[in-house]
């Protein structure tokens, strides 16, 4: 047996939008430098930062925890002198307002840390994983397909393949997406029920999916391989996403509203000095 392992590289969207990201706060603070009252441009940076500390959050990072931390105590501090500054005073209450949810919001980020480092490391393993799954049955599919085994067959093969990157992408999803995060969870569970049946039913048979028995010894070892990654790694990290999911939804919910706010902030406030 032959395990690979894959390193799955960040999209290069995402890497831009960083840099840009930590650019254009470089930029903010830089102009801040010159000022004698900092709390304006403070804010400026605070509602850039923000956005990115809360969904980095996600990951369960420690560091990124204690930074957010640190934002949310400076936006306390700050925004109320900010308000001060507006002339008009329904848009002052409003950004004191925005400043009382992101605040409220980075206490239930915080409160779940604990949820999130789980639901991380969960991800992370399965990464780790899936590759090798990936590699397995792909081994599997080319000699299913010297043996002459029928094609049906070999297609159910190499359909696990597919079905082993959508858990991947999903899984993937449950930390990067934000929005779509209870059916990212909902897709990784059912692709891990489907591939586990098929594996079960390979080593098996199962007639009503049109699945033989797979006998050949060393294709059986390679089920063997993959059923024991399943159920050692797939099945736990499916249950405690599922255990963890209304946190996760809590969390999501809670990082898209500290992005809109911040907007919200940032724009009331660019005119400023």
């Amino acid at each position: 047996m032959i395990h690979n392992k894959i390193n799955i590289k960040p999209q290069a969207t995402k890497a831009m939008m960083r840099v840009l990201g930590a650019i254009f706060i470089a930029s903010a603070l830089t102009s801040c430098s010159s000022l004698v009252d900092h709390s304006v441009c403070d804010l400026r940076v605070l509602s850039l930062q923000i956005p990115m500390q809360s969904k980095d959050a996600l990951k369960g990072n420690h560091e990124v925890i204690d930074q957010l931390q640190k934002s949310q105590a400076k936006l306390k501090q700050v925004l109320p002198s900010v308000a001060k500054k507006l002339s008009d005073q329904r848009e002052a209450e409003n950004i004191l307002k925005d400043g009382d949810v992101i605040g409220a919001n980075i206490d239930l980020i915080i409160k779940n840390q604990k949820s999130l480092n789980h639901i991380y490391d969960s991800v992370i393993v399965v990464a780790d994983v899936i590759p090798s799954i990936q590699a397995e049955y792909n081994l599997m599919v080319d000699q299913m397909a010297r043996d002459n085994y029928p094609s049906t067959q070999v297609v159910l093969a190499k359909n696990q393949v597919f079905i082993a990157g959508r858990i991947l992408r999903s899984s993937a999803s449950v930390v990067n997406k934000g929005a779509d995060i209870t059916l990212s969870v909902e897709d990784f569970n059912a692709d891990v029920e489907i591939l586990n049946t098929y594996i079960k039913a390979q080593l098996e048979g199962n007639p009503e999916l049109g699945v033989q028995r797979i006998n050949d010894p060393e294709l059986r070892e390679s089920l063997l391989s993959i059923q024991s990654d399943t159920t050692e790694v797939l099945l736990p990290a499916s249950l405690n996403l599922l255990k963890n999911s209304e946190q996760i939804v809590r969390v999501s919910h809670a990082i898209k509203d500290n992005q809109e706010k911040s907007a919200d902030i940032f724009n009331k406030i660019k005119n400023l000095e």
